[in-house]
């Protein structure tokens, strides 16, 4: 084991100590997976390509860290879509990633526990449906299900023509979706509306509520169906090795091509000259300030974050201007606090299999997001439970023999003042670490994550033998994420689609990528993304090779 961790050390420090040179044609900013996929397809294609990335690692939330004899996952719990030939396989193909292994959970996505009942979420549309139809058998709750299915199947043909970037495909597709039409610009509070008004069969159909982390009262219908489709393609997916993994994967095939990953390299300004970019100016630990010019820069940092503090406005062109004030103003999805846990327990010993588990003791899930706007906490939490030494079991690393590694997650307030902050702290400073009102939040939410975890795992708190926890203001000081948002953009109507930027942007050489463009969130759409920012940058067709 600590081979593969000595040559992990080597490389990292390979990449904050390499040489940056004055010109590259093209530089990407931020090396999360969008970055990374785009980065890879670049240098496939003959592109002499700098990645910078501000923190000690590459993959973005698609990272681990290690305390000990234990590692566990930063972003990545799970992921769909993942089975041979689906999105994330023919992009890690076309990316050069042949041996990364990608592992199956239970059939059993999903189980899930309410105050009255429990309702488990296969892998399957149709025994979804089945499922669905049995737990809710009122002729009118039938019905209610049935358009619900027929507008999550008509989202999914129409999400997969748009992605294989083929014209006719897509137009085919849409022809043959009115429901999808029809709901282009509603919530999924207005989509369930009109399917029923029982609050049991809405809790089940919004479980998910906590891969986007808005009400599903504002949740855009169509980032809602697109998650649930996601999964039901082929399931859940879990790469060998954990997030880190596929990360590592990616950067591997990019500096084998002949492209240059640098870490703690903070770019502090794009340079725009006469509509055109030309470069950066980036901050490093070693190499100090320097200028690297470029005729294409990709970004895939926090557009928000981005938009305020890296353009000059003096040197952009009107519509760009236009554009950064609009996106500075967007509204951020809500944040995650994050239990990592050690315990004394086997995996074969824990009460459930390879699934996830959520826990919500009410019906409303709206009544808690309206709570979480406000800046209060819903007591108790609703939680999510994800269990890394059952999707990755011969994994030494992440655990010692004979115990098992799981996180507890929750959503939580973004506002500052709730951790007990000024108003306008934004998580990038570390001094927050020392504020003893924050340190009693965190210890106040890290129990109530327990205390819950432990009506599905009974004897828990007796076999903790590790306790971490990460707020949202550690999340914002390693991935400079605004609001300390995992999900970037919170996906409302207003927000989502064409409402969220493409790659192009009106600066020449100028393109975006990552959770805030229009793939939207979560890893596929940061690797899709990334592709179609490739796609534009090489003057198109590839988006269509890879995924058609």
């Amino acid at each position: 084991m600590e081979q593969p961790r000595q040559r992990a050390a080597a490389t990292r420090r390979a990449r904050v100590r390499g040489p940056i040179d004055e010109r590259y044609d093209a530089i990407i900013i931020g090396a999360g997976v969008g970055g990374l996929t785009c980065a890879s397809l670049l240098a496939a294609a003959g592109r002499r390509v700098l990645v910078l990335e501000q923190h000690y690692v590459a993959g973005g939330n698609a990272t681990l860290f290690r305390r000990g004899r234990w590692a566990f996952d930063v972003g990545l719990h799970y992921i769909g879509d993942a089975h041979p030939g689906g999105t994330i396989d023919r992009i890690l193909r076309a990316c050069g990633v042949e041996e990364l292994e990608l592992r199956p959970m239970c059939p059993e996505l999903e189980r899930v526990r309410y105050p009255d009942f429990e309702f488990s979420i296969p892998h399957s549309r149709e025994a979804y449906r089945a499922r669905l139809h049995a737990q809710f058998p009122a002729d009118r709750d039938r019905r209610g299900v049935d358009r619900y299915m027929g507008f999550l199947e008509q989202c999914d043909r129409v999400a997969l023509a748009d992605q294989s970037g083929d014209p006719l495909r897509r137009a085919l597709a849409i022809a043959r979706a009115p429901r999808l039409l029809r709901n282009l610009n509603s919530t999924a509070g207005e989509v369930l509306d009109r399917c029923t008004d029982n609050p049991r069969l809405r809790a089940v159909f919004t479980a998910q509520h906590g891969t986007y982390a808005i009400s599903p009262r504002r949740v855009s219908a169509i980032l809602h169906a697109g998650l649930q489709n996601h999964y039901f393609r082929s399931g859940g997916w879990y790469p060998a090795g954990g997030g880190q993994a596929l990360s590592d994967a990616l950067a591997d095939e990019l500096e084998a091509r002949g492209g240059a990953i640098r870490l703690r390299a903070l770019v502090e300004r794009v340079h725009v000259e006469r509509g055109r970019v030309t470069g950066v100016t980036l901050r490093h630990v070693h190499h100090g300030v320097r200028r690297v010019d470029a005729p294409l820069v990709i970004c895939n940092a926090d557009v928000r974050r981005a938009a305020t503090t890296l353009f000059d406005p003096a040197q952009l062109p009107s519509g760009m201007t236009r554009a950064l004030t609009r996106l500075a103003g967007y509204e951020m999805a809500l944040p995650l606090f994050v239990v990592f846990l050690g315990l004394s327990i086997p995996p074969a010993e824990l009460p459930y299999p390879n699934s996830n588990l959520w826990l919500n003791d009410r019906y409303d899930i709206d009544a808690d997001y309206r709570a979480l706007q406000r800046g209060e906490l819903p007591s108790p939490p609703s939680i999510y439970i994800s269990t890394a030494s059952l999707k990755d079991p011969h994994n030494a690393a992440i655990a010692p023999p004979g115990h098992s590694n799981l996180e507890i997650m929750t959503v939580v307030p973004s506002a500052p003042a709730f951790w007990g902050l000024e108003p306008a702290h934004d998580g990038v400073d570390p001094e927050y670490r020392k504020r003893a009102r924050y340190l009693e939040i965190k210890q106040q939410l890290t129990e109530a994550c327990v205390d819950q975890a432990a009506r599905l795992i009974p004897g828990l708190k007796q076999r903790i033998v590790y306790r971490e926890a990460a707020t949202p203001l550690s999340h914002s000081r390693y991935t400079r994420s605004t609001a300390g948002s995992a999900y970037g953009f919170a996906a409302t109507p207003a927000q989502f689609l064409h409402n969220r930027p493409g790659p192009r942007t009106p600066v020449a050489g100028l393109m975006l990528c990552g959770t805030n463009c229009r793939a939207g969130h979560g890893i596929v759409g940061g690797m899709v993304s990334g592709l179609q920012a490739a796609d534009a940058a090489l003057g198109g067709g590839l988006q269509r090779r890879v995924l058609a």
